[in-house]
């Protein structure tokens, strides 16, 4: 998963994939902060979802009756079972299509924002006192730490690319702690 890398403030929007690369041939730190956002790669929205299932639900009943008119009623009830089912799977994989891990870095403020379901955390550290580790082992997280308390970032990384994460990553906090 590519990192989104922008110095702007604001909440994340948009596809992840877009780097920001200004200056000389990389990724700059710059005073104004940096971004890194990454997202679970889905290939559907939850309105690209609900859409979707609409038809589905529509094509579905359209055969249904179908039957029904046919003399075959019992195809109407399983296909409103296989529906009722399939709008419950679509309802879990639409809760979660949206999730999202932020790590914001400015030179007076570390922010992490992790969304999960409905479930939005966010932490607000000072870059001075922060910690970053890895351990290198596959399926390994990104542990922050400030002051006694540890959070795991990295669940929507790709395993290849955690350790230069790591290193970009461990570098920003060390300009930013510098910086202060």
């Amino acid at each position: 998963m590519i990192p989104e890398i922008s110095s702007s403030a604001n909440a994340p929007s948009g596809n992840v994939g877009k780097v920001d690369t200004s200056g000389s041939g990389g990724q700059n730190y710059s005073p104004q902060g940096n971004r890194w956002v990454f997202r679970r790669n889905c290939s559907l929205s939850p309105k690209q979802l609900l859409q979707w299932y609409a038809s589905l639900c529509v094509i579905t009943l359209v055969i249904a009756f179908g039957f029904l008119l046919a003399g075959f009623w019992i195809v109407l009830p399983f296909a409103g079972i296989e529906l009722f089912l399939v709008g419950t799977a679509f309802v879990i994989y639409a809760r979660h299509a949206a999730d999202y891990e932020m790590i914001e870095l400015q030179p007076n403020q570390l922010t992490l924002v992790m969304a999960d379901g409905t479930k939005l955390t966010q932490l607000e550290w000072s870059p001075q006192w922060a910690k970053l580790s890895y351990n290198g082992k596959y399926k390994a997280p990104l542990l922050f730490s400030h002051k006694g308390q540890q959070v795991k970032i990295g669940k929507f990384i790709a395993e290849k690319d955690k350790s230069a994460l790591h290193r970009e990553l461990k570098a920003a906090l060390a300009r930013a702690a510098c910086s202060f």
